[in-house]
């Protein structure tokens, strides 16, 4: 009869320690699956849109549908918390069609100043080119967005870009980024 009631004992104190962990387990799965469909809805949240200039709105040209295009075909450009910058593969009227991408959580509201460093298969293109960036030329850039912006370049410049057919061969590095007050 006494090792009866322990085995019975027994049986309950293993019943009432597995109920907690099949809750703590349903809990966690359930945590779980409202963390992915949170993770899915910031990921929606944060689609990168292409934006242009005020004076822009409403008009379409070769390069804002170029712009259109590459934001909705490769809406990976950029690093999350970074602002970078992309060849389009454009030029027009002597100046390189160039991608500006904030996927930081700052809306640019604000000019900016920023370099610019632009190779190819070791020729330069650009070194250290200070760059600005005017809201009343090119419009806000709010978070997650994209647009294009012109560079002018000379003859020499745009020979080198005119060559190149190697995307691994191309560096372009934006430095030096700041607000102008």
């Amino acid at each position: 009869m006494k090792k009866m009631m322990v085995l019975l004992a027994s049986v309950l104190v293993l019943t009432a320690c597995t109920q907690p962990n099949k809750e703590a387990k349903e809990a966690t799965a359930n945590k779980t699956e409202q963390t992915t469909k949170d993770s899915s809805s910031a990921k929606e949240e944060q689609a990168l849109k292409f934006v242009v200039a005020p004076q822009y709105e409403g008009k379409t040209s070769k390069l804002i549908e170029l712009g259109k295009k590459l934001v909705k075909e490769h809406p990976e450009l950029g690093s999350e918390g970074n602002m970078a910058l992309y060849f389009t593969g454009a030029i027009s009227e002597g100046r390189a069609a160039l991608m500006l991408v904030n996927k930081t959580d700052v809306d640019i509201k604000k000019d900016l100043n920023f370099s610019i460093s632009w190779s190819y298969d070791g020729k330069s293109i650009l070194d250290n080119q200070k760059v600005s960036y005017f809201i009343k030329d090119s419009g806000e850039l709010p978070s997650h967005s994209a647009t294009l912006i012109l560079l002018p370049l000379n003859e020499e410049q745009l020979g080198i870009v005119d060559g190149m057919s190697d995307p691994s061969k191309m560096m372009l590095k934006m430095s030096d980024v700041s607000a102008v007050e």
